[in-house]
């Protein structure tokens, strides 16, 4: 499916601000990837996508885990804010007609991370948490850094996000963990 016909649909199942927030993603993806290497269409694509399930009722979500049987690593009712990128990923194949794994992998990661990311699910993760309607302490420095070292922009954004899940005493999914730890021994020992 062509991008403007991906973003034309798109359109009609988000509410406008995640519409706005998903194209803007879709941006900075397509700008980090040319920095960074990777195909910019897959990043343009992933991070369009990468919402496509987050505007659909929590009931909806479940009954779709159980039609894909898709594997979550939580409790999906402790952490229900998760889900939507686990069934992303199958929106994105059926509705989209997305075939390409690494896109699709881009999308199930953007909201957990994970071990052993790919730099396109790294630019997918960021695209999300920093595009211009992001406005929260720090999100400019992370921009910069995310211009020069994706690793670097990747432990300070996952380090900001544990942050304030330990301060507001939410659950936390073992993927972020597991992702900031790996990102952190491979900038240990790159700078060592």
């Amino acid at each position: 499916m062509e991008i403007n016909l991906m973003k034309e649909k798109l359109k009609n199942m988000l509410s406008e601000e995640r519409w706005r927030h998903s194209v803007n993603s879709s941006k900075i993806a397509y700008e980090l990837a040319l920095k960074h290497g990777v195909n910019p269409k897959k990043a343009e694509i992933a991070g369009l996508l990468h919402d496509c399930a987050k505007d659909m009722e929590f009931e909806k979500l479940k009954k779709m885990v159980l039609k894909y049987n898709i594997k979550t690593n939580f409790d999906i009712d402790k952490i229900p804010k998760l889900l939507h990128s686990f069934v992303g990923e199958f929106v994105a194949r059926e509705e989209f007609n997305i075939q390409d794994l690494e896109i699709l992998q881009a999308i199930r990661m953007h909201s957990t991370g994970g071990y052993r990311m790919t730099v396109l699910d790294k630019i997918v993760y960021l695209s999300d948490k920093i595009e211009p309607l992001r406005k929260y302490e720090g999100v400019t420095k992370i921009r910069k850094m995310a211009d020069k070292d994706i690793n670097q922009a990747m432990l300070l954004v996952l380090n900001e996000g544990l942050i304030s899940l330990i301060e507001r005493g939410l659950m936390i999914n073992p993927a972020t963990i597991e992702a900031r730890n790996d990102i952190l021994n491979k900038v240990v020992f790159q700078n060592a």
